[in-house]
C-alpha cells in the first residue's frame, strides 16, 4: 500500500513543471520530455529504495513478536521429562451447540406394539420412503431392518434378553427364603413384510429352564368396511386385558398383574389358530379362535377357545386420555387338561417355592372368563384398574370359581408420556427423551400397585395379596433397569397350615429387547 502511494506521487510530480513549460520547438520539446523521463525514473528507484528499507523493518517486528527471545523458564515449569511427559495441547473448545428441543409423544402414540404392529398407513409410508431412498438398513429399534429398494420387502432379526436378580425373607416357611438369578426370558426370532399387506414373525425362548415357540404367524392387514383390519393365522398372544394383552417387556412392573396371570384359559397367553383386529380411531375390537399352544403334546384332541376384547378411549385430548376396556372367553378344555388354573408367581419367577397354589380340581370340561379395564393418563401421569372373573366347570357338574383385581398408578419424572398405545389399547415401550446412551439421563418412571388374586372357592387352591413399589430406568427406546420392591401375603391350604404367610421381596432385572 505504501509502495503504491509513492509510486504515484512520483508519477504526479513532475506534471505541472511540463504543463507550465513554454513552447519551443520540436527538437527542444523532446530533449525535454527525455530529462523529464529519465528525473521520473530516477525517483523511481530512490522511491523502491525506500519502501525495501520500511518492508524489510516491518517483517523483523513481526518475526520478534511471534517468537519472543527465549527467557527463564518460570519456576517450576522446565522442560518436560521423559518419566513425566508434557500434558498434550488442549484445543479450544467448541462453542457449545444450541440445545435441541424435544418433546415427548403424544399421548397414545409412543413406540409400535409386538401385540399390535404398526397401522397399514405406516406401512404404506415406509414403502414411499424406500422408493425414494433405495435399500436402506434401519437401526432405530436395536437391529438391522433391511427394506428393499421398492420397499416391498422388508427384514429384521429380534429378540430379548431378560436376567433377574432377586432375595426374598420373611417368611414363616424358611423354604421360601431364598437368594437367586436367573433368566427370565431368552428370546431370539425375526420379523418382516412382504408387499404392502402381508408380515410375518417367528420367535423362539428359553423361560424356565425349557424351550418354547412363542410368535409364529402370518398377518394380513388390509380395510375393511373403511377401517383398518388385521387377519393372522399361527401362534399370537391373547387379546385379554390391558396387562394380559401387552408383552412382558412393555408392562410397568416386572410381570403383568393378577388379572393378567391368572384369570386366563387352559391354553395360556398363546393360541394356535385364527384372529382378527379392527382398529378404529380410538377403540379396536378383537376376536381369536384357537385351539391349544402350539408348544402343546399331541397326545389329545386339542381345546378349543373363543375370546373377545374390545377397547375405547371416550376422551383423547393433548393432555388427556381415557381407557375402557372389556373382554371375555369361552373355552372347552381338552380331555389332557390335569391342571387347568395356572399357579401364579408372586415374588418374582426365580422364586418357585413362592406361588398362589392352584390347587386340583379333575375332569375340567369348561371354562368361561371375563374382564373390565378402567384407566387414565395425563401427561407424564398414569393410574388404570382391572377386574377379571373366571369360572370352570366338570365333566360331573362341580364348579369353582376365582377371582383377580389389580389398581397401579405411575408417573415419569423425566417428562415421558406413559408408553400406552390407542391403537389396541396396550403397553408399550416409551420413547425416551434423552438418552443415557447418548449422553442424556435417561427415563426415569416411579410406579406402585396393589393386586389380589382367589383361587380358594377351590379348597385345595390358595390365594394372595401384594403391594408393589417399583423404579424403572429406560436408557433408550430399548433397554431397561428395574426394581420391584414387594410385600406380600399368600395362604395356601397345603402350607403352613393354611395359615396366611406374609414377607418381602426386592428384585432387579436387566431388560434389552430389540
Amino acid at each position: 500500500m505504501h509502495r503504491a502511494a509513492m509510486l504515484a506521487m512520483g508519477l504526479c510530480a513532475p506534471v505541472p513543471v511540463a504543463a507550465q513549460a513554454a513552447p519551443a520547438p520540436a527538437q527542444e520539446d523532446v530533449a525535454r520530455l527525455t530529462r523529464l523521463v529519465e528525473q521520473q525514473q530516477a525517483q523511481i528507484a530512490r522511491l523502491e529504495a525506500r519502501l525495501a528499507t520500511i518492508e524489510a523493518q516491518e517483517s523483523r517486528a513481526m518475526a520478534t513478536a511471534a517468537n519472543p527471545a527465549p527467557g527463564p523458564a518460570p519456576l517450576g515449569q522446565p522442560l518436560p521429562s521423559d518419566a513425566h511427559p508434557a500434558a498434550p495441547p488442549q484445543l479450544a473448545s467448541p462453542s457449545p451447540p444450541r440445545p435441541q428441543i424435544r418433546q415427548p409423544a403424544p399421548l397414545g402414540q409412543s413406540l409400535p406394539s409386538d401385540a399390535h404392529p404398526p397401522s397399514l398407513d405406516a406401512r404404506l409410508a415406509r414403502i414411499e420412503q424406500a422408493q425414494k431412498q433405495g435399500v436402506q438398513v434401519d437401526w432405530s429399534k436395536g437391529t438391522p431392518e433391511f427394506t428393499s429398494a421398492d420397499g416391498k420387502f422388508s427384514f429384521r432379526p429380534r429378540g430379548r434378553i431378560l436376567v433377574d436378580a432377586a432375595t426374598t425373607g420373611g417368611s414363616n416357611l424358611p423354604a421360601r427364603n431364598v437368594t437367586g438369578t436367573t433368566a427370565r426370558s431368552l428370546r431370539v426370532g425375526f420379523e418382516g413384510s412382504i408387499g404392502r399387506h402381508l408380515s410375518y414373525l417367528l420367535e423362539g425362548d428359553f423361560a424356565d429352564n425349557d424351550v418354547a415357540i412363542k410368535s409364529a404367524y402370518l398377518a394380513w392387514t388390509t380395510r375393511f368396511l373403511g377401517q383398518q383390519t388385521e387377519f393372522a393365522l399361527g401362534n399370537r398372544l391373547n387379546d385379554r386385558g390391558l396387562d394380559g394383552s401387552s408383552g412382558t417387556i412393555s408392562v410397568p412392573f416386572l410381570e403383568r398383574n393378577f388379572v393378567g396371570q391368572g384369570i386366563i384359559p387352559v391354553r395360556g397367553f398363546f393360541g394356535l389358530g385364527a384372529a382378527a383386529r379392527v382398529y378404529g380411531d380410538g377403540w379396536h375390537v378383537g376376536v381369536q379362535l384357537s385351539g391349544d399352544d402350539i408348544n402343546n403334546p399331541g397326545t389329545e384332541s386339542d381345546g378349543l377357545t373363543i375370546g373377545a376384547r374390545a377397547h375405547w378411549n371416550p376422551v383423547k385430548t393433548a393432555d388427556w386420555l381415557v381407557h375402557l376396556g372389556a373382554w371375555g372367553f369361552r373355552e372347552r378344555i381338552a380331555a389332557d387338561a390335569s391342571r387347568p388354573t395356572r399357579s401364579i408367581a408372586v415374588g418374582g419367577f426365580f422364586n418357585d417355592n413362592l406361588r398362589i397354589a392352584p390347587g386340583t380340581f379333575t375332569g375340567a370340561r369348561s371354562g368361561t372368563g371375563y374382564g373390565l379395564e378402567l384407566g387414565t393418563f395425563h401427561k407424564s401421569l398414569w393410574a388404570y384398574g382391572e377386574y377379571g372373573r373366571r369360572r370352570i366347570e366338570s365333566r360331573t357338574g362341580a364348579a369353582t370359581d376365582q377371582s383377580a383385581w389389580a389398581v397401579q398408578a405411575g408417573w415419569f419424572l423425566t417428562g415421558e408420556t406413559p408408553p400406552y398405545l390407542t391403537r389396541g389399547g396396550v403397553w408399550s415401550r416409551p420413547k425416551v427423551l434423552r438418552p443415557f446412551t447418548s449422553g442424556g439421563r435417561g427415563a426415569i418412571e416411579l410406579a406402585t400397585r396393589y393386586e389380589e388374586l382367589d383361587y380358594s372357592d377351590n379348597p385345595t387352591a390358595g390365594r394372595g395379596t401384594a403391594l408393589t413399589l417399583g423404579v424403572n430406568w429406560y436408557l433408550n427406546n430399548f433397554v431397561r433397569l428395574q426394581l420391584n420392591a414387594i410385600d406380600w401375603t399368600v395362604a395356601n391350604p397345603a402350607q403352613n397350615a393354611g395359615a396366611s404367610d406374609h414377607g418381602r421381596t426386592l428384585i432387579g432385572r436387566a431388560q434389552i429387547a430389540f
